[in-house]
Formats: C-alpha cells, structure tokens, sequence
C-alpha cells in the first residue's frame, strides 16, 4: 500500500496553494479571487483603464495546475496561487517579455486603440500594428517577411497573427526599449519588472492596493516564462502572511520572486505611443 501511494504521489501535479486568507476559491477573476489584508484599497481606475482590464483578467478554476506550450504540467513548489484563463499559443513564444507585450496589446485592441498598439523588434525598430495589417514587406537578415494578411484591423485573429510576428523578433532587450523607469512607491496595475541580466526576466503587476493612513501599497504579480507556459499569479516567498501579495513597504532593494530576484529598480511602464500615421495602400519595404 505505501509503494502505491508512492506511485500516485509522483504522477499526480501539485495543486495550487489554496489555504490562504487573501485566496477566494469561487473567484474567477483577478478582483474577485484575490482578498485584500485589512485596511487596504485597490486603486480602482475607470472601465477605460489598464488596471480596470487587468483586474478583470479570467481566473482558471482553483487548483489548476500551469502547462507549458507542449502539454507537460509545470511542478507547483510554492510558485504560484492561480492560473490566469489566458492562452499560451501552440508554440514556444509567449514566454515572459512576451506575456507582458500581449496584455498591452490586446488591451489597446479591446479599446479599439489600433494605433497605440506597436512594439519593437530586434532590429531596434518599432512596427505599428496599423502598419503590418496595411503591409509591410520588411527585410531581416536577409530574410523578407510580408506582413499584409488581412484589411480587417478589427478581427482579432489579424492581431493574433501580428502578436506572432513580434513574438518572432521580440526578447527582453526589445522589451526594455519600449518602456521607462519608474519609482516603486508609484506602481500601479500593468508595471513591469523587468531584468535584462542573464538570462532576464519579466513580470507584471496585475493589481495594486494602498492603504490610505500608511501609504503603503502592495501589489500581485503575474508571469509566464521559459518554456512557454499558462500565465499564473505568483506567490510571495518571503511573506507568507501577506502572500500572494508583494508589500513596497518591505522592500530595501532586492523583490525576490519564486523563480527569480528583482530590484526595485527594475519596475518600468510601457511609454505612450504616439500614433503612426495612416499607412499607404501599398506599404514600402523597410530595411532594418
């Protein structure tokens, strides 16, 4: 019997850690799934705000364990406390920069912000979304991509096919290009924690509360990472008490995180895209 056991115990997946005061098992989404400590305020923005939308990102049901992009389940040792319903493609490319460029991305596509939505590529050149759909014929190492695949700016599968081209040519380094540096007693829903260090990381804030005698705030985070998995919210390793929220008011300078250690001066913001104007017919070829 205990040589059976055993054998269960090692082909079951590990469940997500569900026995936590800040953890609403019928919750099914970001605000409804994580509890806030007592005191504490989320810093709630308009239904047209990136905090509104990513608070309100899908929650997979409690308990369910991360997958990578082949199938294989990712061992839940104290990593995470919930699996966001948000798909992770069939390839290897939503890894964690990746996951961050998304959200954005389909928030401004949500919004129907069509020319806000650009990202930049290896190349160190941004493509407006605006653009690839009109046609871009571009040429990188030697290589020409063209672009055009649809007219219908508003279909989402022309933005998922666009999302696979930056995928493609985007890493870290491009990441750290299309966003700044800001302080950590300022952060709010969609920051990110970015590292470039080998081998780099991403996450992204998903929510942010504050207390408003104390000023503290703390905030959730969420990532996907390499291979290419579900994205999850993560834990906190070092705060028990307070997990999965992350506090600044315990921060000197290192945020370490289940899979990886931050700085605070690793938390940036995406920088506001001035929109491109309205690409010709017949788009040019670019040479990067």
């Amino acid at each position: 019997m205990q040589v059976f056991l055993l054998v269960i115990c090692a082909v079951l997946p590990l469940r997500a850690q569900t026995n936590n005061a800040f953890i609403d098992p019928s919750g099914m989404t970001v605000e409804t799934r994580f509890k806030l400590p007592k005191g504490y305020e989320r810093l709630y923005g308009d239904e047209a705000s990136y905090a509104y939308y990513l608070r309100h990102l899908r929650m997979m049901e409690d308990g369910a364990v991360v997958k990578y992009f082949d199938g294989a389940v990712k061992a839940n040792d104290h990593i995470y406390a919930g699996v966001l319903n948000v798909d992770m493609g069939l390839e290897d490319l939503q890894q964690d920069a990746e996951l961050c460029i998304r959200l954005k991305a389909e928030y401004l596509f949500d919004r129907q912000q069509y020319d806000k939505i650009a990202f930049t590529i290896s190349t160190r050149v941004r493509i407006p979304y605006v653009k690839w759909v009109e046609g871009m014929q571009i040429v990188i190492n030697d290589k020409t991509y063209w672009t055009k695949s649809s007219t219908e700016i508003d279909r989402y599968r022309t933005l998922r096919r666009y999302l696979d081209f930056i995928f493609t040519h985007a890493d870290i380094n491009t990441l750290l290009v299309d966003v700044q540096r800001v302080p950590l007693h300022s952060i709010q829903p969609g920051d990110l924690f970015v590292q470039d260090s080998r081998p780099g990381h991403a996450v992204i804030v998903l929510d942010v509360a504050e207390h408003p005698v104390t000023g503290d705030r703390i905030y959730l985070l969420a990532q996907s990472y390499r291979p290419a998995q579900i994205p999850h919210v993560l834990m906190n390793p070092e705060n028990g008490d307070l997990s999965p929220w992350y506090s600044i008011s315990t921060v000197s300078d290192r945020i370490p995180t289940p899979e990886y250690l931050f700085h605070k001066r690793d938390l940036r913001r995406f920088r506001e895209v001035t929109p491109a104007p309205q690409a010709p017919k017949k788009g040019p070829t670019f040479y990067f």
